[in-house]
């Protein structure tokens, strides 16, 4: 079945989506998303690409930025082939680590560019990495209050809303309005599952691997002890599959062998 095309935006402005192929991690070190970044700035250049918010989760990665529509193609084939190639070899692993094709969402209005801004700033709040925005090292949040981030144009954000002390009052009135939604259920045992970085750790610890790009050599009986044993630390469903580099049916599966 062929794909739709690509919505065009008047504006030029766009929410995109990078998501890993089957959830694989793509960060599980800090020299992992300082490569992204690096190589995310030097296209950025190449392209006269403007960003205006990114964020860098573990297994995708939310951009908000301006470019032409033609441009968007060959920016993200560049981004992907340079960062992947990278990747692949630190990694000693081979293949595709990104989706083919990247998702992206027009924006076309100052209303939709502030929701979005907001949206991306809030997702590791949603994932239950953070409490609050700024305590995330790998967003562009902070930029918007003063610290220093070359790769991000604060400026627009702050002339569409009037100013920056406009822009930052936006911020807080909207985490402020959100965070009865957020934090509700603090105290139900759903939000006490381990954090994705947490989970990364005790993977390392219970395998004995270095990365997870390793789990594609273990010995299928020992690749289902690892899941028996990482279901008993605590690690969702999700988590298991995600670190093991398998379906959620097949984490359930295996589970089920002992009962």
């Amino acid at each position: 079945m062929p794909r739709k095309p690509r919505t065009v935006s008047s504006t030029g402005i766009y929410h995109i989506i990078l998501r890993s192929v089957n959830q694989h991690i793509i960060f599980e070190e800090d020299s992992d998303y300082r490569k992204f970044l690096f190589v995310l700035s030097d296209c950025v250049k190449k392209y006269d690409v403007q960003i205006y918010a990114y964020c860098l989760m573990d297994n995708h990665i939310h951009l908000l930025i301006h470019s032409s529509s033609d441009d968007l193609p060959s920016f993200f084939q560049s981004l992907g082939t340079r960062f992947v190639r990278w990747y692949n070899s630190k990694y000693s692993r081979s293949g595709h680590l990104f989706q083919d094709r990247f998702y992206s969402v027009a924006i076309e209005n100052d209303n939709a560019f502030l929701s979005v801004l907001v949206y991306i700033h809030n997702n590791p709040v949603k994932a239950n990495i953070i409490r609050y925005p700024s305590e995330y090292r790998w967003s562009s949040f902070n930029a918007y209050y003063g610290a220093k981030d070359p790769l991000v144009n604060v400026s627009f954000a702050y002339n569409i809303s009037g100013s920056k002390e406009t822009l930052l009052r936006y911020f807080s009135r909207e985490q402020d309005s959100s965070e009865d939604d957020l934090f509700m259920d603090d105290h139900r045992e759903a939000l006490h599952f381990y954090t994705d970085e947490k989970a990364l750790s005790i993977f390392k610890l219970v395998t004995g691997v270095s990365s997870t790009s390793e789990v594609i050599s273990i010995e299928k009986t020992k690749r289902n002890e690892y899941v028996r044993r990482l279901r008993a630390k605590g690690l969702t469903v999700k988590q298991v599959a995600r670190l093991m580099d398998i379906s959620e049916t097949t984490v359930k599966r295996i589970c089920k062998m002992d009962h």
